[in-house]
């Protein structure tokens, strides 16, 4: 393991205090553009006569697209490794272009494609923006790099938020998410130069464990990971529509809830970022409650509201994991932690799309869902993560063994399975291609002699 200094690869205090500023920097821009684009994205989707059903659709191409390309990174981590400031910046540049092009299409699968291309973009983009956070801080650095940038990210969140209300109360409706859009890609790009002045040269002699230590510690969080942002998923894909369709909200209440929230979430970066596992446990318990108030309350105004309580309460839910993983980090490898992030996040995605789809405006259905997926993220964390757990951390060891074990031996068994199914499946077909070989044979003949 490198020492602290070194891995950072710039040799002192000073280049470790420029590239933090830089990626704080980046996360400031980054903001404006996240909230004038991605942020208002299923407000645009509705407006253009979008059900949960469609939108669904669209995050299901998308997601599954990132997530083919985020495993195959994983298979081949080299490619991280190698020129690796270029990448970074070209797929960093590339993501916001992707903007400009979005609010002009209308069909449905035109909109997959191309919303499936910006996220593809987006994945490789965060898998390297993790790697430089992972590869070149420790432990307690990564925790504080990922507060700031949560924090300063919300502070321009707001900027943006509030620029994208005034903007939709009064544009005109035909053009104004094309001047949204592209606004927000402009802005975005400003943060792509930032990003280009940040030192990564000592990830290119970055390596990597060929086994996981713990193996146990990593499937368990990254279980509770996936449940906990496939709730937040289905939350965006319902929510939305919920008030606009159901409640009769107008589109600048829909972006205020959002700007309501990102404001709890700077107040809620800064509160639950110094705070231990246990505390956070707290956050996970009080965010299963979220779904159940947006359902009981009628009013669409109140939602701002809910929608603080949400946003201050999530943050403390995903810090477990990410912190989790911070901790991962030095056994585990900031090669495999960037990517494992990565593919957590597009799977929650790729999960939540069809639950989207297969309930489709059933709103009491989905509210219950998401509750249950929240009830389901809390119990994960209390009994098979050991810091986070309400159990003994031993026995939560145990249990998280045992967890592991048993979903290896099942996963083996279902590939096994498969495997016979598909041989199966694949000797039926050939044994049926060969008899009505012989059949249309037999009657080729029978024609011909007869």
């Amino acid at each position: 393991m490198f020492s602290y200094l070194k891995v950072i690869g710039m040799g002192n205090q000073e280049g470790l205090y420029r590239f933090k500023l830089l990626m704080v920097l980046e996360a400031l821009f980054a903001g404006v553009y996240i909230s004038l684009t991605r942020g208002l994205f299923v407000i645009f989707l509705v407006s253009i006569g979008y059900m949960v059903e469609g939108i669904s659709f669209v995050v299901l191409v998308s997601s599954f697209a990132s997530l083919v390309i985020a495993s195959v990174i994983y298979k081949r981590p080299s490619f991280l490794m190698r020129r690796v400031k270029f990448k970074l910046v070209f797929f960093h540049a590339l993501e916001r272009i992707t903007w400009f092009f979005i609010p002009l299409i209308r069909h449905s699968l035109a909109v997959s494609l191309i919303y499936s291309l910006y996220m593809v973009f987006s994945s490789v983009l965060s898998i390297f923006l993790s790697f430089a956070i992972y590869g070149l801080l420790n432990e307690v650095e990564i925790k504080d790099i990922t507060a700031k940038r949560s924090a300063v990210m919300g502070i321009s969140n707001i900027i943006g938020y509030g620029i994208g209300i005034f903007l939709l109360a009064f544009l005109p409706h035909e053009n104004k998410f094309v001047s949204i859009f592209s606004l927000g890609t402009l802005l975005g790009l400003f943060s792509t130069v930032l990003i280009s002045f940040v030192d990564v040269s000592s990830l290119e002699r970055t390596g990597f464990p060929s086994r996981a230590e713990q193996p146990e510690k990593v499937f368990s969080a990254s279980f509770f990971f996936v449940i906990l942002l496939l709730s937040g998923n289905l939350f965006g894909i319902v929510w939305t529509p919920y008030l606009m369709n159901e409640l009769r909200g107008a589109d600048f209440i829909a972006a205020s809830m959002s700007l309501s929230g990102t404001l709890a979430s700077i107040t809620a970066s800064l509160v639950w970022s110094k705070r231990s596992f246990k505390a956070l446990r707290l956050g996970l318990v009080l965010n299963a409650l979220g779904p159940l108030l947006v359902w009981f309350v009628p009013v669409p105004e109140y939602h701002i509201g809910v929608s603080v309580f949400t946003s201050f309460t999530f943050t403390a839910a995903n810090f477990i994991g990410t912190f989790l993983f911070a901790r991962y980090n030095e056994w585990f490898g900031a090669v495999k932690s960037s990517i494992l992030l990565v593919i957590i996040s597009n799977l929650a995605q790729l999960v939540s799309a069809p639950i989207g789809m297969a309930f489709g405006s059933n709103y009491g259905l989905a509210f219950s869902i998401l509750f249950l997926a929240k009830a389901l993220a809390m119990v994960l964390a209390a009994i098979f993560i050991p810091e986070v757990a309400v159990i003994r951390e031993d026995v939560a060891r145990t249990y998280s063994r045992i967890l592991y074990k048993n979903s290896v031996v099942g996963y083996r068994v279902a590939v096994e399975v498969s495997r016979e199914t598909i041989l199966g499946v694949f000797r039926i077909l050939a044994l049926s291609i060969v008899l009505a070989t012989l059949y249309l044979i037999y009657r080729t003949l029978l024609l011909l002699i007869t």
